[in-house]
């Protein structure tokens, strides 16, 4: 079901009815408490909003926001300062379906050349909350919308996700391949989030 402009509206005032407000620091965090059927209390921020995802018997969230502060902090500033720097990017609109999905193969071929690794299929789809995914069969999803950056961040995110072939989680030896390959890797996860606030925007994700 879509929602429409009325129904968007009516949905944002009971958003912003159910969200409380903290500070920490210079920072003031709007944060909505969710009691679900869960065994263990755990922490979301989604577009700069924190979202305490709690089980039915638990009653002091206050406890939990104070011990974790720290990582709300961080979290939170991060997204406030990459939906700020948003506004002075723009997306590529030019790049057609077929020449970025030429592109993509180009880096595939390139790339899995340079990991020695073996891809099996790749995919596009459109998605909200990742840039690509790798399974351990050798299959590769993008998202469509990557289209829109520049081809340099495009790159960055091929190599990653072909890198996942040569170790599958993002551990110390996952970051010690990207970082041989892009020792700015820190930089560019952040333009990744950067246009990630620009498509969110621009296709409504949230």
């Amino acid at each position: 079901m879509k929602l429409t402009s009325e129904s968007k509206s009516k949905f944002l005032k009971i958003k912003n009815c159910n969200m409380k407000k903290f500070k920490i620091k210079d920072l003031e965090v709007e944060y909505e408490v969710i009691h679900r059927k869960v065994k263990y209390p755990r922490l979301e921020v989604k577009t700069g909003y924190l979202y305490l995802i709690l089980p039915k018997s638990y009653n002091n969230h206050q406890e939990l926001l104070k011990k974790h502060e720290n990582w709300i902090y961080k979290k939170v500033s991060l997204i406030k300062n990459s939906q700020k720097e948003a506004l002075n990017k723009s997306l590529n609109t030019e790049r057609t379906d077929e020449k970025f999905k030429s592109l993509i193969s180009l880096y595939v071929d390139r790339i899995s050349q340079e990991l020695n690794v073996t891809v099996n299929q790749i995919h596009f789809r459109r998605m909200k909350s990742r840039w690509g995914s790798c399974s351990c069969q050798g299959n590769i999803n993008f998202n469509l919308y990557l289209k829109y950056l520049p081809s340099n961040l495009i790159e960055y995110v091929v190599f990653h996700e072909l890198a996942h072939l040569v170790e599958m989680g993002h551990n110390k030896k996952f970051w010690n391949i990207i970082s041989n390959r892009f020792n700015d890797y820190k930089e560019k996860e952040n333009e990744l989030l950067i246009y990630y606030m620009v498509l969110a925007k621009e296709h409504q994700f949230f």
